[in-house]
């Protein structure tokens, strides 16, 4: 991570040099080693261009040890260690073009390695270097000064993030010029280790050219590995398809090439799309939704769309049913309840072979044994976008509570808070909840920690009677100096617990003491999280009086959260519960629901008032407390922060680290005080 936050734009400009000499002639080195089309396996060790087993490849390094070995078709394979500065390679075709791009194999980098898998290209008149980034390191590619954003799109299950940077006299495969490359970002970014995907290329190209991003004559494209003073490898298998996803419009659907497995957009009102292919041909898988199986697919080697449309409702899996030698299933994503769930997101998976064993592993795609990867329930909202309603189903909690609320208030809310409690259930949480129904404050968030939610259903349905379950962690600790590992272990088992107990899978973390780090911020984002603390502070932790905790409340604007507590000692709270809920129906303000995407209290689901807009630009999700109302300045869609080489959105709702629209952001201040050798917030 220092190496790339030292190079910054640096790498950038190297990587543009060094990986277009290959294209251009302008290295005396570049041979022909390998350009007879010849099928057999060929390891190269100096730069070459050429084909092989029907695909384009070039391979192109400025010293070191990289190699990069030619097999039949269109698989690639690569190693490098951090005696090469800087190498690129892969296979596709030349001329490149609006193809559907299926790709498969094993990604060997992290995140600590300077690495990107892409589909890279070119056009001539207009000159273009053009990227598809599916996967990277340390260092985002698409990080330029000066450079440009252009929005995102939808298209094969993932949000493409655009930007577009200019390089001034650099080489190219015309020689010295001065062009413009155009990044698409894959937002998540595809794991690690075994890896697969579909580009449609066109969306790309069609978006590009709504923004005014216009591509020329296609030269070569290909499927791209590389490695920056890094250390790393890849087996990689490039094919066409037919078939991929529409793009554009918030729609992630795709289309197939068998008239009977046409997805729509996404699977609200009971439909589900299962996107996946076999390694074979031959693979069976089944989707079985609460407990039944409603729908059996032969899948073919290139992705497809496979749809059902019957209205079951329920725990969804998907499973592989006739597992055999040389037999694998490629599980891309679903789409269901209006959004997409990536397999590589699911924790629960019967039928990866890891650690020795069928089910020995989470998180994968990739299904080598008969078993089964789950995504979750039917009514579930991980993306906190979704058909009919923007919140995730509670188990029947915050509908009828959510109803009280609005019905009690009629028209008279004038806006929403987020009244939250942490640390419970414990002995106390059946007066705290009898004390908010009987004061009509409902619906809260409960923030509980997983050794006290497991296994205890009864008090699941308690607090989901009049709420959202959400996630603390596992037994409270400071994690401030944990690893990434050990902050996933925290959050993971809760999300497991809570699930356990029946209720929804959470979608908002609160770390124990407000604490943060970039351990947590990306443990966080990759379990499919938004990290949020709160606005205002109670300090009932702190004995403050129930006199104070309701003083505290009374500070609360709309859209705001406030922290609370669900604990034994917190009797405190429980006595200004009905000063809390006065104070806010006297300034119209209603309990309210915390919005996954925005962080920010809305109107329960099921409402018929809605808080006022521009709301959500006044909040700093600060752990500090104290009801701040600072917002972040320059937090246009023109500005980014750059930092340490890596720019981020900035966040209009928090000054520090925050997750706004499915993306990790950064707040102004601290995006400015990164210090020598950092960055800041750059605006266009």
């Amino acid at each position: 991570m220092t190496q790339s936050r030292s190079h910054g734009a640096l790498r950038s400009s190297a990587q543009c040099l060094l990986s277009t000499l290959k294209a251009t002639g302008l290295a005396a080195a570049i041979t022909a080693a390998g350009a007879t089309g010849a099928f057999a396996q060929t390891t190269l060790t100096s730069n070459s261009t050429g084909t092989h087993g029907g695909h384009y490849y070039s391979f192109w390094k400025d010293s070191g040890d990289a190699s990069f070995t030619l097999h039949n078709g269109g698989r690639y394979a690569s190693q490098w260690s951090n005696s090469t500065n800087n190498w690129v390679g892969g296979k596709g075709w030349n001329p490149g073009g609006a193809k559907v791009v299926n790709y498969e194999g094993y990604y060997g980098v992290s995140n600590s390695q300077n690495s990107y898998l892409a589909l890279y290209g070119w056009t001539r008149n207009p000159l273009i270097e053009y990227y598809v980034i599916e996967s990277y390191g340390s260092y985002n590619p698409s990080s330029c000064n000066g450079g440009t954003n252009y929005g995102s799109f939808q298209s094969d299950g993932a949000t493409y993030n655009v930007r577009r940077c200019q390089r001034v006299n650099q080489p190219s495969i015309d020689g010295t010029a001065t062009f413009y490359q155009y990044f698409s970002v894959r937002s998540p970014k595809k794991g690690f280790g075994q890896i697969s995907g579909t580009i449609t290329v066109g969306n790309h190209f069609n978006y590009w050219a709504s923004q005014g991003l216009n591509l020329g004559s296609h030269d070569y494209m290909v499927l791209a590995t590389e490695g920056y003073q890094s250390s790393g490898n890849s087996d990689i298998s490039v094919s066409e398809g037919s078939s991929g996803g529409s793009s554009s419009g918030g729609s992630t659907s795709s289309g197939s090439s068998s008239g009977s497995t046409t997805s729509s957009s996404g699977g609200g009102g009971g439909g589900i799309t299962v996107r996946a292919r076999g390694t074979n041909g031959s693979e069976r898988i089944s989707l079985r939704v609460g407990g039944s199986a409603v729908a059996s697919w032969t899948l073919s080697t290139s992705a497809q769309s496979y749809s059902y449309t019957g209205g079951a409702s329920g725990d969804i899996q998907v499973e592989f049913t006739n597992d055999a030698s040389g037999r694998d299933v490629i599980l891309d994503y679903i789409q269901v309840n209006g959004e997409t769930r990536q397999a590589e997101d699911m924790e629960y998976n019967t039928s990866t072979y890891a650690n020795g064993e069928c089910g020995g592993g989470s998180y994968s795609e990739t299904m080598h044994c008969n078993g089964v990867i789950g995504f979750g329930d039917t009514t579930d909202c991980f993306s906190g976008s979704c058909s009919g309603s923007s919140s995730s189903s509670s188990g029947g909690g915050s509908t009828s509570s959510s109803g009280s609320s609005s019905s009690s208030s009629g028209g008279n809310c004038s806006g929403y808070v987020g009244i939250t409690f942490d640390d419970g259930p414990g002995n106390y949480t059946n007066t705290l909840i009898n004390a908010l129904t009987t004061n009509n404050l409902t619906p809260v968030t409960w923030f509980v920690q997983g050794q006290y939610i497991q296994g205890n259903s009864s008090a699941a349905q308690q607090l989901m009677s009049v709420g959202e379950i959400q996630n603390h962690s596992w037994d409270h600790p400071d994690m401030s100096s944990y690893s990434y590992s050990q902050v996933v272990d925290q959050i993971s088992r809760t999300t497991q617990a809570i699930r356990g107990v029946g209720a929804p899978a959470p979608t908002l973390y609160r770390p124990p003491y407000g604490n943060n780090s970039t351990a947590i911020q990306q443990a966080v984002q990759n379990q499919g999280l938004r990290y949020i603390t709160w606005d205002v502070d109670s300090r009932d932790w702190d004995g403050a009086s129930s006199s104070q905790i309701a003083a505290a409340a009374g500070q609360l604007q709309n859209g705001q959260v406030i922290l609370m507590h669900d604990h034994d000692y917190h009797t405190r709270t429980i006595n200004a519960i009905p000063a809390i809920a006065s104070g806010l129906r006297s300034r119209g303000l209603c309990a309210g629901r915390i919005d996954p995407n925005t962080g920010r209290a809305v109107a329960p689901s099921g409402s018929t008032s809605s808080s006022s807009s521009g709301g959500g630009s006044t909040s700093s999700t600060s752990s500090s407390g104290g009801g701040s109302s600072s917002s972040s300045s320059g937090g246009g869609g023109s500005c980014v922060c750059n930092w340490w080489g890596t720019t981020y959105p900035i966040c209009q709702n928090s000054t520090g680290w925050g997750w706004e629209n499915n993306r990790s952001c950064i707040g102004t201040a601290t995006c400015n005080s990164q210090g020598t050798g950092g960055g800041g917030v750059v605006c266009n």
